[in-house]
């Protein structure tokens, strides 16, 4: 129990090299350093990476009944990390493991938006009250959202920022980003512009569509081009959501006030191709001239494309 207590302190401490040995020697009798250990093979801590491994430890601090290794166990089959994808498997990891926060909120997700099961807002509101009431600065942001948007409740904007307050008091990032959004940056917010695109980029890498819309849609209000144009490439592609052209060219056609060549010219093919609205060469050929005005080469020789000169 003592060589138990100090890994995770070193684990917690990101001493990961000393945490592995630790968590090695105590992984068979103790289903939590199971946990741990799998954790280093899963994420690459210490050691390679190794979804297979993880998996075998997962099992074993699932047999030992430890949450966070049944949400784990969860977490592998949603992924299809080590073992074929299988989402209902998930959820019903997911619901066996009562007393882990992470699948407690993942479970209200799913509800949320008909993972795996049908959708039940009163299910997942439920679930987001009871993690409110354990202190989640994340339910009490989406109970905020839900209040402000009249989505699963009654609308009430006193109580949207009510919760929304409570959940910037915990410095929960996408409260920090709402309010940053509105044009109010809490003091302790230090993150450039840039900074919030790479944190953008991470969430895309790592599939969660929340964090990454929430983060391009501050960067794309601070004029980052390059956030208009990964969220304009999203619904192009319908990776993360789902595939909409018509709102890929609306947000282009919204940011025009950047004043940018690069926004100019694929607003200009968007109009001479169709894409996502009404083909028109009149259209583009205004937006590829407000892009050859500021010399960009491509739309100069689209514009002649278009008008034979």
């Amino acid at each position: 129990m003592e060589s138990l207590e100090k890994a995770k302190k070193l684990f917690i401490a990101k001493k990961y090299k000393e945490s592995f040995s630790l968590f090695k020697s105590t992984a068979t009798s103790s289903p939590e350093a199971s946990y741990y250990l799998a954790m280093h093979y899963y994420i690459g801590l210490a050691a390679k990476k190794n979804y297979d491994k993880a998996l075998t430890l997962f099992k074993k601090s699932w047999e030992g009944l430890y949450p966070e290794g049944i949400y784990m166990m969860g977490k592998m089959y949603e992924a299809g990390h080590g073992v074929e994808q299988n989402i209902d498997q998930a959820f019903k990891y997911y619901q066996a493991a009562t007393h882990s926060i992470n699948a407690k909120t993942r479970l209200a997700q799913m509800y949320e938006e008909g993972i795996g099961t049908e959708k039940d807002m009163a299910k997942a509101i439920r679930l987001y009250n009871e993690l409110r009431k354990d202190g989640s600065g994340y339910a009490m942001y989406k109970i905020g959202r839900f209040y402000l948007t009249g989505h699963g409740l009654k609308k009430n904007l006193k109580n949207g920022y009510l919760w929304l307050r409570k959940a910037l008091e915990k410095d929960h990032l996408l409260a920090v980003n709402y309010f940053r959004l509105l044009g109010t940056t809490p003091p302790a917010d230090s993150r450039t512009t840039e900074d919030i695109l790479e944190q953008a980029k991470a969430a895309i890498q790592k599939n969660d569509k929340e964090y990454a819309m929430s983060h391009l849609e501050v960067a794309i209000k601070e004029g980052s081009k390059e956030a208009l144009f990964l969220m304009v490439d999203m619904y192009l592609t319908g990776e993360l959501v789902e595939k909409d052209e018509a709102t890929a060219f609306k947000l282009l056609l919204k940011h025009q006030e950047l004043n940018d060549s690069d926004v100019y010219y694929k607003i200009g093919y968007f109009y001479e191709s169709g894409t996502g609205v009404l083909s028109s060469y009149y259209k583009a050929a205004i937006f590829y001239e407000k892009a050859s005005q500021l010399n960009h080469e491509s739309a100069k020789l689209a514009l002649r494309d278009l008008r034979g000169y």
